[in-house]
């Protein structure tokens, strides 16, 4: 690690602790503002307090202020923590630009995926049909051949669109067979779409959560599993949910390359980190990569019981 690096490492560290106890003061400030704002607010209800209505719509707006700026304070630190660029300084509109900006990501990843895979199938269907029929007068056993080729082909095609679809609209899936059973049917998906082989072990009680929750919890592990497939060069991938510490974590292990911490940093984006922290921050939850040369790589979810 150069020199520059490792004074950028230390700085960003001290930043995130900074930060952290920033963000902790505000959250107490706002409470306090916003608690006596309540209280002085039902004291005049009930005839207790002198007239000062500005005074008290000035507490709330102060309070207010306050908790955005708590907010602010904790984005920044969780953006810091994983490496990632910080939102924008002054933009109250930075979480839409965001979301726009990991949908465009998601729109342009699924044009690719589409092109390599069904419109490369497609295109070979139309030669494989010219072809047949060209050699249907001459040669009826390999149109034969050709016609079981294209078959298969347009099969695995099939299983690819039902891929992409619950890729495109997890919460069909999920409405129908929950997290645990909608995690297992997109491992069993997986398993046959990409060969890598994979395991699901349920180590407490889920149940069923609402379906904002599940839709984020499916796509941390949707994006961690989507890393295994194109960076890992791994043969085997476990899915773990388990209790720990008053939190509810989701584990992707996979026994691939492994990463390097540089290699971590470099490629962060095209890791899919960035969405798999926004998804995190609506749980109140935090993401977190562990990962050693030749020994794979685990992605984990971490998210507090107060959160569910």
């Amino acid at each position: 690690m150069s020199d520059e690096s490792a004074v950028l490492e230390e700085f960003v560290a001290n930043a995130a602790t900074v930060l952290l106890e920033t963000e902790q003061n505000l959250q107490h400030l706002a409470r306090t503002a916003l608690a006596k704002y309540e209280q002085i607010r039902s004291n005049q209800e009930n005839g207790q307090g002198a007239d000062g209505h500005e005074a008290t719509l000035r507490l709330q707006q102060i309070g207010q202020q306050l908790k955005k700026l708590s907010e602010r304070s904790k984005s920044l630190q969780i953006y810091l923590q994983n490496g990632l660029d910080a939102p924008p300084a002054d933009d109250d509109d930075w979480p839409r630009i965001r979301i726009l900006q990991s949908h465009e990501e998601e729109r342009t990843q699924l044009a690719r995926e589409l092109e390599d895979s069904i419109g490369q199938l497609l295109a070979n269907a139309v030669f494989e049909l010219a072809s047949c029929q060209h050699l249907l007068a001459h040669d009826k056993d390999a149109v034969a051949d050709g016609l079981i080729a294209l078959q298969n082909e347009l099969e695995q095609g099939l299983a690819d669109i039902r891929y992409f679809i619950t890729d495109l609209e997890p919460a069909t899936i999920l409405n129908n067979f929950g997290l645990g059973g909608g995690v297992r049917r997109y491992l069993e998906q997986f398993e046959t779409r990409t060969g890598i082989k994979t395991q699901l072990r349920i180590n407490t009680n889920v149940g069923r959560l609402p379906s904002v929750i599940e839709i984020a919890i499916f796509r941390v592990i949707q994006e961690a599993l989507q890393n295994v497939q194109l960076h890992a060069n791994a043969a085997q991938v476990d899915v773990i949910f388990e209790e720990k510490d008053d939190m509810l974590e989701f584990n992707v292990i996979d026994n691939g390359d492994g990463l390097v911490s540089d290699r971590i940093n470099m490629s962060k984006k095209n890791l899919g980190l960035v969405r798999m922290v926004d998804y995190a921050e609506l749980l109140n939850g935090k993401v977190r990569i562990f990962s050693n040369p030749e020994l794979g790589t685990r992605v984990t979810l971490s998210i507090p019981y107060q959160t569910l």
